[in-house]
């Protein structure tokens, strides 16, 4: 214990005169969030819901301190930012400004005194804007001053001279005391002071000398302490802001604490694989610690019940990030948000499952017109944790089906103890284990167990939001689309609230065949209508979920004429009897339409065609082969078109069989040739030297020799068509 120079003996007697009711409670305190600028949100129940809820009431405007605090039934009390408190009207306190915190700095604390319903402390840091020339302090509001809106009624008192940006408030294993835990600066140096009935201990703090000495550089100094919520384990990290220049190590520590004593003890320095971390929080059951990178922008998880440090950091994931990521809370929605440092909030939907399948998401909540800055509001460490300490509640649920729950209670206060449970459904009981149904499963409860101790000076009060059912029940759909060109059906599945741990999904065809894909695709073998049911199995029969439709499944397939075989200079008719609303032929080549349903083609030589054909938005597709009986024989067209379109651009002689060319010429109307060539198959392109000829008609000659040696010359005319 080390002593500090100060007055506790004068406030103790002053707390002791103004003590209001006898009733601690820390259930429904952090209800309400303020924060960034002019940024709120209001988890109340609502509707048996806890939903974060956004206000636009807020008078505050701060980067990063800030802290808000409701009373037991989860009504606004006052909000502040370390510089500034403000009532739950959103103005000024009495005395409420120039406290000696800073809105640039991580973090405050505001810590209920136990016992009383009227007395809050709000415990302030110094910034490293400021070179930490304030150190901590603390001041106290009474919520009986100004007709009931509060009070600061002792202002700015000195904690301790050497600070960080960072501190904590932690709960004591008795369940009423709190730890407040500074942090020295330049130092491993933690002190943890410890509020009581009889209020704050000031003169007295518990030392801890252990870890990393934080002096390479002030920005050590500036980073956040999170303690877990069932009070064993403490984090802390601290900002090197410039990645490649800076000479900080990037590192964060996790301690063991313990909250009865106040001693920190076994340091696990925790680096990053990449930048630096800068803000960390844990899962409601305290198993999982996330960590926001500044310069990656990315969001890790660490599995923080392994015993070896090598351990933990091989358990690391890191989850999709894009927006960067600032502080990290922990709400009474047992949800983790994130401030992206705009008007969103991103969120982890269930912080206690490992990996990906704890649901992170981006731009969950909008604050607008609020901003959401650097910061999140600063809580007590035990937001969730009615069931994390030795003097909270446990409860098993025996049949999620009728929402029969056993809840326990093993407390370890003094004296002798009474109990209250307030089931939320307009039920109570006295017993210290009741078993207790509830009348609609499916429904949330907030049920509150009322410890009362001879030996305490007040009550202890532990709240959870529950659901006897065990989940939401959820509710199944889906919707078809037939996906026409592979003749399968894509089913999507439009099912609500099931993004839930141990959910899965079962689909019946109606063809004997299942799925257990969320989204699958499946193919009919024949068409017809088709009984489809999906089904969502959540573990427990009561809350599944299922639903069917018919479907109708019908392929759209053509079907062209078989293969022919035709001889030279002959017709071969392409024929389908499927309706369709376009036709393509392709090549184009030797038909007299290639859009038709039912061309005619004249093909010089072997050729498979392919029909293309659509109807609707589905398509089908089919091919023919010709193949063509060459003979002994030249054939001429009789005229082209030379329009660089592909078609007939070329003319020339088609000789088939055992016949030779020798020549082949063509000649215009002044009997000029403008075109010969002895090679088969090169044809006039309607152009004399690159200039292009006039349409018209042209003489052609040819001279050739047959298999058995002999001449054989033909000429005729053929027209130029442009």
């Amino acid at each position: 214990m080390a002593f500090f120079p100060g007055k506790p003996t004068i406030f103790r007697l002053l707390t002791a005169l103004v003590l209001g009711s006898p009733f601690l409670s820390f259930a429904q305190q952090d209800s309400y969030w303020y924060f960034g600028k002019k940024a709120a949100l209001d988890f109340t129940v609502s509707g048996n819901l806890p939903v974060p809820r956004v206000v636009n009431n807020s008078s505050m405007e701060t980067n990063e301190a800030a802290a808000a605090i409701s009373d037991n039934s989860g009504s606004l009390l006052f909000y502040t930012n370390g510089v500034q408190v403000y009532n739950r009207n959103h103005g000024m306190m009495p005395n409420g400004d120039g406290l000696m915190g800073d809105n640039s700095s991580c973090q405050i604390a505001v810590v209920p005194q136990p016992g009383s319903d009227s007395l809050f402390y709000i415990f302030t840091t110094d910034a490293f804007e400021n070179d930490f020339m304030k150190g901590y302090y603390y001041s106290v509001v009474d919520m009986s001053g100004d007709g009931g809106l509060g009070d600061v009624v002792i202002k700015n008192v000195p904690l301790w001279p050497s600070c960080t940006e960072r501190i904590a408030a932690v709960r004591h294993a008795n369940g009423t005391d709190v730890w407040v835990i500074t942090n020295d600066q330049n130092s491993n140096i933690f002190r943890a002071w410890l509020v009581t009935c009889t209020g704050l201990q000031a003169g007295f703090s518990v030392v801890s000398t252990v870890g990393e000495i934080m002096d390479q550089n002030p920005l050590m100094n500036v980073g956040v302490l999170k303690a877990s919520p069932d009070g064993k384990f403490l984090c802390q990290t601290h900002f090197p802001f410039n990645d490649a220049n800076s000479t900080v190590s990037n590192f964060i520590q996790l301690f063991d604490f313990d909250n009865a004593s106040g001693v920190i003890r076994n340091p696990r320095k925790i680096s990053p694989p990449a930048t630096q971390y800068n803000h960390c929080e844990f899962s409601p059951d305290s198993k999982l610690l996330y960590l926001t990178r500044k310069g990656s922008k990315q969001l890790d998880q660490l599995d923080i019940t392994l015993p070896a440090v090598a351990d933990i950091i091989a358990s690391r994931v890191t989850l999709p990030t894009i927006n960067p990521y600032y502080d990290i809370q922990l709400a009474m929605d047992e949800k983790i948000y994130l401030s992206q440092g705009n008007s969103q909030l991103a969120v982890i939907n269930f912080p206690n499952v490992r990996g990906t399948g704890c649901n992170f998401q981006r731009n969950v909540i909008n604050l607008n017109p609020g901003t959401a800055y650097v910061g999140l509001p600063s809580h007590i460490n035990d937001i969730v944790a009615a069931n994390n300490q030795g003097n909270g509640f446990t409860f098993t649920i025996l049949d999620s089906c009728t929402g029969k729950v056993q809840f326990s209670s093993s407390p370890t206060l003094p004296g002798t103890l009474t109990w209250h449970w307030d089931f939320g459904d307009n039920t109570s009981s006295g017993l210290q284990n009741p078993l207790h149904d509830f009348p609609d499963p499916s429904l949330l409860y907030t049920v509150k167990l009322t410890i009362t101790s001879t030996a305490s000076c007040g009550k202890l009060v532990r709240s959870r939001i529950i659901r006897p059912s065990g989940m939401i029940k959820p509710k199944a759909g889906f919707t078809p689309v037939f996906i026409c060109d592979s003749n399968y059906i894509r089913f999507t599945n439009t099912s609500t609230d099931t993004a839930q741990p141990g959910i899965r999904f079962l689909w019946d065809f109606g063809d004997n065949s299942v799925s257990g894909q969320v989204n699958p695709v499946h193919t009919y073998a024949l068409d017809g209508n088709y009984p489809v049911k999906l089904k969502i199995i959540t573990g427990n029969p009561c809350n599944d979920d299922s639903v069917s439709y018919m479907v109708s499944f019908s392929q759209f397939s053509i079907d062209v004429t078989t293969d022919q075989t035709i001889h030279f200079g002959e017709t071969a008719g392409l024929n389908t009897d499927v309706a369709a609303d376009n036709y393509d032929w392709s090549p184009g080549k030797w038909l007299s339409d290639s859009t038709i349903r039912n061309p005619v083609a004249t093909p010089y030589e072997d050729i498979t065609y392919t029909l293309i054909a659509t109807r609707g938005t589905c398509t089908a597709t089919d091919t023919v082969r010709i193949t063509v009986i060459q003979n002994d024989y030249i054939y001429m067209p009789t005229g082209f078109t030379p329009n660089s379109d592909g078609k007939n651009d070329r003319v020339s002689p088609l000789i088939n069989g055992r016949i030779t060319l020798k020549e082949f010429s063509i000649f215009n109307r002044n009997g000029e040739r403008v075109f010969t060539s002895s090679r088969t198959g090169e044809g006039w392109d309607g152009r004399v030297g690159g200039a292009i000829q006039n349409a018209g008609v042209y003489v052609w000659v040819l001279k050739a020799i047959d298999f058995n040696g002999n001449l054989i010359s033909r000429k005729g005319i053929l027209t130029l068509i442009r």
